[in-house]
């Protein structure tokens, strides 16, 4: 059986987690659950080049954003 699904990556450095932007975020109160949120939206946006797109012609809106990143 084949698999028609396409697979996207996202390739992080090494010591992402310890670059400075990364350390003050999670250092903030509820830091963890917005590095997972961007992490979301990094993954979010693989498919569409970078862009938080849910298809080529609609952008997502912010209350959008909010359900996706649950």
């Amino acid at each position: 059986m084949s698999d028609n699904r396409k697979y996207y990556y996202l390739k992080l450095k090494e010591n992402y987690f310890d670059e400075d932007a990364i350390v003050l975020l999670e250092s903030m109160q509820d830091g963890i659950l917005y590095s997972n949120i961007l992490l979301k939206l990094y993954l979010k946006s693989l498919k569409n080049g970078g862009k938080l797109q849910l298809d080529e012609n609609i952008p997502y809106t912010a209350q959008m954003i909010a359900t996706i990143t649950r």
